[in-house]
């Protein structure tokens, strides 16, 4: 009797490690939600640099909006990645909007969210468990994925970004309180920020927005107190605006070097857009003009 009730305190005692663990794992994982329009090329191209760079990530869902002949595109890119979910919006995209972006941001197991859109690339190696961890240690309200010492212009303002008053408070690890131009006073945002849930729930719960543009024109306005973000010393993504597909935000600077139909036709024909170039490029805002070239799939 002595040896099966030592037996029973032993199994619970592992089963309670083991729960333990995977409420440990939970907490050092970052869900992901995506937003895409009419772009499967671009998306294609987001999510392989995405596989091939980043760790730590729990669950990838895509968000997307849709034309009729852009459905196929978005299904082949959900074959390449079958682990990623595909959420499409219905033929109302500014009524349903919030709710999937509530639902995919806050009925998930983890504890910490990043929202991203479809014409980024990364473009370095990130640990996301390393970055939640920093996050703890410094009490930070975000890590800036976007923001990097070497990221002092702004792409979109057509003006300098000087780096704000900051610390390294590890090698090539840095904190600042949001001050500056653009970027630098910009703690909410689309463009690969890590959040806690708990610090954002509340304020996105109680904002109106239809579309990732209104979203982040709303939530930008709310600005936290006191709060601190941290970044590397080198910008671990870049974002390539070749095409302007939203109509909220009009005079947002593009290349405008391919329509969404043109792309789609190359994504039709089994191309690709070659993200190698990009690696480890040293950009110099978070947003640049790139000169991609297309490859087979």
């Amino acid at each position: 009797m002595n040896k099966l009730k030592k037996l029973l305190t032993l199994c619970t005692f592992v089963g309670a490690l083991i729960a333990g663990s995977s409420l440990y794992a939970q907490d050092q994982q970052a869900d992901l939600v995506v937003f895409s329009y009419n772009r499967p090329l671009q998306l294609y191209a987001f999510l392989e640099s995405l596989q091939h760079f980043t760790t730590g990530l729990r669950e990838v869902t895509v968000i997307y909006r849709s034309d009729e002949p852009y459905v196929a595109g978005y299904d082949e890119v959900h074959e390449v990645f079958p682990t990623v979910q595909f959420a499409r919006q219905s033929e109302n995209p500014q009524a349903d909007f919030k709710p999937l972006v509530m639902k995919h941001s806050f009925e998930t197991a983890s504890e910490y969210i990043i929202y991203a859109v479809d014409d980024i690339i990364v473009k370095d190696h990130i640990d996301l468990s390393t970055c939640i961890r920093s996050m703890q240690q410094y009490n930070a309200y975000g890590f800036y994925l976007r923001c990097g010492t070497e990221v002092t212009y702004s792409y979109m303002r057509q003006k300098d970004a000087p780096l704000p008053p900051c610390v390294e408070v590890e090698p090539g690890l840095y904190k600042w309180r949001f001050s500056g131009i653009s970027h630098w006073n910009y703690p909410h945002t689309v463009d690969m920020t890590l959040y806690k849930k708990a610090d954002i729930k509340g304020t996105l719960k109680s904002l109106r927005f239809a579309n990732p543009n209104t979203l982040e024109r709303v939530w930008c306005r709310r600005k936290p107190m006191n709060k601190v973000g941290l970044f590397y010393k080198d910008s671990k993504i870049l974002n390539i605006p070749l095409n302007l597909v939203q109509d909220v935000c009009v005079n947002n600077n593009n290349m405008q070097s391919y329509s969404t139909a043109e792309l789609h036709t190359f994504f039709n024909s089994g191309l690709k857009m070659d993200i190698e170039p990009m690696f480890f490029f040293a950009n110099p805002s978070p947003h640049i003009d790139f000169d991609v070239t297309f490859v087979e799939r």
